[in-house]
């Protein structure tokens, strides 16, 4: 067995000892960005079944049919133990595979502008980065273009991008989070009301779906983009949050599931209210009603940061924020033109 080492430092390896011989003087950048576990940090000997391996991002202006031959021709079949032909050729998951050469590999040879307008439906470096361009590009896409690593960048270009994306603008930060605080206060007495009516089963399923808004919002807070679903709870630092999410969903009695979210939403209050984007609120549950259910009351922190958004037109929207506030649905999620058109009609006032 070969050895696993993170992808993202096979992928630098790659590039300095195996494809930047075989460049010459040709202007180019290189990195590791996109989709792939290893761009996350998250690959593990698991991950070298699919879409793992010597593999990168290799950014040039023209020529891109020719340099792709060269390296077909040129690249070593192996490199530190691993296969550089990938199996089969043009599909979407592609597999590591034996070959006597040339090699189908894995470098992504495209201008960065067309990289760009692919994962996210929109170039970042043409014209500043619009309210829609924000809201309309998934979290996980975000982490793919400010994860990973940068190898070769010599204009800047690909670093300046990572930047400029690497978190929203203040109002618009202050929207997404209202609109997750609103998700959360849409259901947090829902578990106590389904443990009461006799249902177990979908008071653990709502739990459930809280955890997965107070994870969110917690990695919101600290400025994190959330994955998608495989990876959002290994994102979550193992702070109080995690720790009282995991007490919630493996508690078997509904008074300790409403405490301990309740413990949970009551240290992202305090985290909500020590950021500074709103007048403090005292961070204590509360009753819901006059039901003897224990709440938070999200809307509250929803309608003060709505409230402290200094642009009009966005203080104005309807809470409906970002796209994943909006669908989980996959082949929404994973369409740049999609997203776009839902963001637009679900943010219209």
């Amino acid at each position: 067995m070969t050895a696993f080492l993170p992808g993202v430092e096979l992928a630098r390896l790659f590039y300095a000892e195996a494809v930047r011989p075989l460049l010459g003087h040709r202007p180019h950048a290189a990195a590791r960005l996109g989709p792939g576990s290893d761009v996350l940090g998250f690959d593990t000997p698991r991950s070298t079944d699919h879409d793992w391996g010597p593999r990168l991002e290799l950014f040039v202006d023209d020529d891109i049919g020719e340099l792709g031959a060269l390296l077909s021709e040129q690249l070593p079949t192996r490199f530190r133990g691993w296969s550089t032909h990938f199996e089969p050729p043009g599909a979407r998951v592609r597999t590591m595979a034996d070959t006597d050469g040339p090699v189908d590999h894995y470098v992504t040879i495209t201008p960065f502008p067309r990289w760009c307008h692919g994962l996210l439906g929109f170039d970042p470096a043409a014209g500043g980065i619009t309210p829609l361009d924000w809201l309309a590009t998934p979290w996980q896409r975000l982490a793919e273009i400010t994860g990973g690593a940068v190898f070769h960048d010599p204009g800047g270009a690909i670093s300046r991008v990572r930047e400029g994306l690497r978190w929203y603008p203040a109002d618009l930060w202050r929207y997404v989070l209202a609109t997750q605080w609103q998700r959360i206060a849409e259901e947090e007495p829902f578990p106590a009301r389904a443990a009461e009516a006799g249902d177990d089963r979908g008071a653990r399923v709502i739990t459930a779906r809280l955890c997965r808004e107070i994870a969110r919002l917690s990695l919101l807070q600290s400025r994190r983009w959330p994955p998608y679903s495989k990876w959002l709870m290994a994102a979550l630092p193992p702070d109080k949050v995690a720790w009282h999410l995991t007490a919630a969903l493996f508690a078997d009695e509904a008074r300790s599931r409403e405490d301990a979210l309740c413990t949970a939403l009551e240290a992202i209050a305090e985290k909500q209210n020590e950021l500074g984007l709103t007048a403090e609120l005292p961070p204590t549950r509360r009753e819901f009603h006059d039901r003897g259910y224990e709440v938070i009351g999200g809307d509250r922190f929803a309608e003060a940061l709505r409230a402290a958004i200094t642009d009009p037109s966005l203080r104005t929207r309807p809470l409906t924020g970002a796209i994943d506030q909006i669908t989980d649905n996959t082949a929404v999620l994973t369409s740049p033109p999609i997203c776009r058109a839902v963001t637009a009609a679900a943010t219209t006032p």
